[in-house]
Protein backbone atom coordinates (compact mmCIF):
# COMPACT_ATOMS: atom_id res chain seq x y z
CA UNK A 1 0.00 0.00 0.00
CA UNK A 2 1.37 3.46 -1.04
CA UNK A 3 0.18 6.60 0.65
CA UNK A 4 -0.41 9.87 -1.31
CA UNK A 5 1.63 12.81 -0.59
CA UNK A 6 -0.41 15.71 0.05
CA UNK A 7 2.71 18.08 -0.38
CA UNK A 8 3.70 18.90 -4.18
CA UNK A 9 7.23 19.39 -5.49
CA UNK A 10 6.50 23.08 -5.31
CA UNK A 11 5.44 23.00 -1.63
CA UNK A 12 8.26 20.78 -0.70
CA UNK A 13 10.65 23.42 -2.59
CA UNK A 14 9.49 26.39 -0.45
CA UNK A 15 9.54 24.58 2.59
CA UNK A 16 13.35 23.05 1.96
CA UNK A 17 14.31 26.98 0.70
CA UNK A 18 12.79 28.84 3.74
CA UNK A 19 15.65 28.32 6.35
CA UNK A 20 14.66 29.52 10.02
CA UNK A 21 16.59 29.44 12.84
CA UNK A 22 15.67 27.00 15.73
CA UNK A 23 15.27 30.48 17.86
CA UNK A 24 12.49 32.59 16.47
CA UNK A 25 14.58 35.46 18.38
CA UNK A 26 17.32 34.75 16.13
CA UNK A 27 15.47 34.66 12.64
CA UNK A 28 13.93 37.53 14.12
CA UNK A 29 17.27 39.92 14.56
CA UNK A 30 19.32 38.11 11.74
CA UNK A 31 16.62 37.52 8.61
CA UNK A 32 18.18 35.20 5.79
CA UNK A 33 19.13 37.30 2.84
CA UNK A 34 19.14 34.62 0.30
CA UNK A 35 17.64 31.38 0.06
CA UNK A 36 18.76 28.35 -0.67
CA UNK A 37 17.26 25.85 -3.05
CA UNK A 38 17.58 22.16 -3.57
CA UNK A 39 19.61 21.14 -6.72
CA UNK A 40 17.52 18.17 -6.77
CA UNK A 41 14.21 17.06 -5.23
CA UNK A 42 13.02 13.84 -5.70
CA UNK A 43 9.90 11.45 -3.34
CA UNK A 44 10.92 8.67 -2.01
CA UNK A 45 8.62 5.42 -0.32
CA UNK A 46 10.20 3.92 2.30
CA UNK A 47 8.53 0.56 3.64
CA UNK A 48 7.42 0.79 7.24
CA UNK A 49 5.31 -1.43 9.14
CA UNK A 50 1.85 -0.31 11.60
CA UNK A 51 1.24 -2.11 14.47
CA UNK A 52 -1.65 -1.25 16.46
CA UNK A 53 -0.82 -1.79 20.05
CA UNK A 54 -3.57 -2.52 23.13
CA UNK A 55 -2.93 -0.06 26.30
CA UNK A 56 -5.34 0.39 28.48
CA UNK A 57 -8.41 -0.45 26.39
CA UNK A 58 -6.98 2.26 23.63
CA UNK A 59 -5.78 1.39 20.54
CA UNK A 60 -2.10 3.07 19.60
CA UNK A 61 -0.68 3.02 15.65
CA UNK A 62 2.72 3.00 15.79
CA UNK A 63 4.74 2.82 12.54
CA UNK A 64 8.15 1.41 12.49
CA UNK A 65 10.38 1.59 9.54
CA UNK A 66 11.01 -1.50 7.63
CA UNK A 67 14.97 -0.45 7.07
CA UNK A 68 16.10 -0.28 11.16
CA UNK A 69 12.92 -0.49 13.26
CA UNK A 70 12.96 3.43 14.66
CA UNK A 71 9.72 3.40 15.93
CA UNK A 72 7.80 6.64 15.93
CA UNK A 73 3.63 7.24 16.82
CA UNK A 74 1.52 7.21 14.05
CA UNK A 75 -1.87 8.81 13.14
CA UNK A 76 -3.21 6.33 10.47
CA UNK A 77 -6.68 8.09 10.23
CA UNK A 78 -5.51 11.44 7.37
CA UNK A 79 -3.41 8.74 5.48
CA UNK A 80 -5.20 8.74 1.49
CA UNK A 81 -3.53 5.18 -0.20
CA UNK A 82 -2.23 6.02 -3.65
CA UNK A 83 -4.60 4.94 -6.75
CA UNK A 84 -1.94 3.54 -9.35
CA UNK A 85 1.07 1.91 -8.25
CA UNK A 86 4.50 3.13 -7.55
CA UNK A 87 7.85 1.94 -7.02
CA UNK A 88 9.36 1.78 -3.42
CA UNK A 89 12.58 2.95 -2.75
CA UNK A 90 13.86 -0.36 -1.41
CA UNK A 91 12.26 -3.40 -0.02
CA UNK A 92 12.33 -4.08 3.81
CA UNK A 93 15.22 -5.38 5.35
CA UNK A 94 13.42 -6.30 8.91
CA UNK A 95 10.67 -8.83 9.50
CA UNK A 96 7.34 -8.25 10.97
CA UNK A 97 8.26 -9.80 13.96
CA UNK A 98 11.36 -8.54 14.70
CA UNK A 99 9.67 -5.31 13.76
CA UNK A 100 7.36 -5.66 16.26
CA UNK A 101 9.42 -6.70 18.84
CA UNK A 102 11.16 -3.26 18.22
CA UNK A 103 8.14 -1.69 18.00
CA UNK A 104 6.54 -3.00 21.68
CA UNK A 105 10.36 -2.44 23.83
CA UNK A 106 10.59 1.27 22.33
CA UNK A 107 7.01 2.37 23.16
CA UNK A 108 7.27 0.57 26.77
CA UNK A 109 10.03 2.53 26.68
CA UNK A 110 7.93 5.82 26.18
CA UNK A 111 5.21 4.63 28.14
CA UNK A 112 7.82 4.30 30.80
CA UNK A 113 9.27 7.68 31.05
CA UNK A 114 5.68 8.78 30.92
CA UNK A 115 4.59 6.91 34.13
CA UNK A 116 7.79 8.18 35.83
CA UNK A 117 6.97 12.00 34.52
CA UNK A 118 2.95 11.53 35.92
CA UNK A 119 3.29 8.91 38.16
CA UNK A 120 0.35 6.73 36.08
CA UNK A 121 1.24 3.20 35.04
CA UNK A 122 0.26 1.67 31.71
CA UNK A 123 1.03 -1.44 30.81
CA UNK A 124 1.03 -2.05 26.72
CA UNK A 125 -0.74 -5.32 26.43
CA UNK A 126 -1.40 -6.61 23.20
CA UNK A 127 0.20 -5.64 19.26
CA UNK A 128 -1.23 -6.76 15.99
CA UNK A 129 0.35 -8.23 13.16
CA UNK A 130 2.25 -5.46 11.21
CA UNK A 131 0.54 -4.27 8.09
CA UNK A 132 3.11 -3.01 5.21
CA UNK A 133 3.21 0.72 3.80
CA UNK A 134 5.11 2.27 1.67
CA UNK A 135 5.41 6.24 3.32
CA UNK A 136 6.83 8.76 0.93
CA UNK A 137 9.38 11.13 1.81
CA UNK A 138 10.78 14.38 -0.30
CA UNK A 139 14.68 14.34 -0.02
CA UNK A 140 16.34 17.62 -1.39
CA UNK A 141 19.83 17.58 -2.00
CA UNK A 142 22.14 20.83 -1.38
CA UNK A 143 25.26 21.64 -2.51
CA UNK A 144 27.79 22.22 -0.01
CA UNK A 145 31.28 23.26 -0.08
CA UNK A 146 33.17 19.53 -0.26
CA UNK A 147 30.27 18.05 -1.64
CA UNK A 148 26.22 16.97 -1.26
CA UNK A 149 24.15 17.27 1.70
CA UNK A 150 20.47 15.75 1.64
CA UNK A 151 17.19 16.90 4.48
CA UNK A 152 14.33 14.75 4.04
CA UNK A 153 10.66 16.07 4.73
CA UNK A 154 7.22 14.32 5.32
CA UNK A 155 5.81 13.83 2.40
CA UNK A 156 2.39 13.89 3.79
CA UNK A 157 2.77 16.45 7.28
CA UNK A 158 5.42 18.60 5.97
CA UNK A 159 7.23 18.47 8.61
CA UNK A 160 11.44 18.38 7.76
CA UNK A 161 12.83 15.16 9.45
CA UNK A 162 15.35 15.41 12.04
CA UNK A 163 18.44 13.25 13.44
CA UNK A 164 16.46 10.06 14.39
CA UNK A 165 15.34 9.79 10.54
CA UNK A 166 18.87 10.45 9.23
CA UNK A 167 20.10 6.94 9.67
CA UNK A 168 17.04 5.48 8.08
CA UNK A 169 17.45 7.62 4.77
CA UNK A 170 20.88 6.96 4.57
CA UNK A 171 20.51 3.64 4.25
CA UNK A 172 17.42 3.66 1.96
CA UNK A 173 19.66 6.26 -0.29
CA UNK A 174 22.46 3.46 0.13
CA UNK A 175 20.09 0.69 -1.09
CA UNK A 176 19.10 3.12 -4.18
CA UNK A 177 22.35 3.45 -5.03
CA UNK A 178 23.30 0.03 -5.10
CA UNK A 179 20.00 -1.02 -7.46
CA UNK A 180 20.78 1.56 -9.96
Amino acid sequence: MFIKPNISQQQAENIFSTRKSSFPLVSKLFPRKSQISPKRLEVLYLPFYLFDVLVEKEEVTLSVDGLLGHAVLYAEDALDVEKEPKTPTCDFEISSSDAAKMALDQYKGILLEHGLRTRSHHQAEEISKGRKIYYPFWVGYFKKKKGYDFKALDAVSGEVQGIKMRRVFVRALKNLRQQN
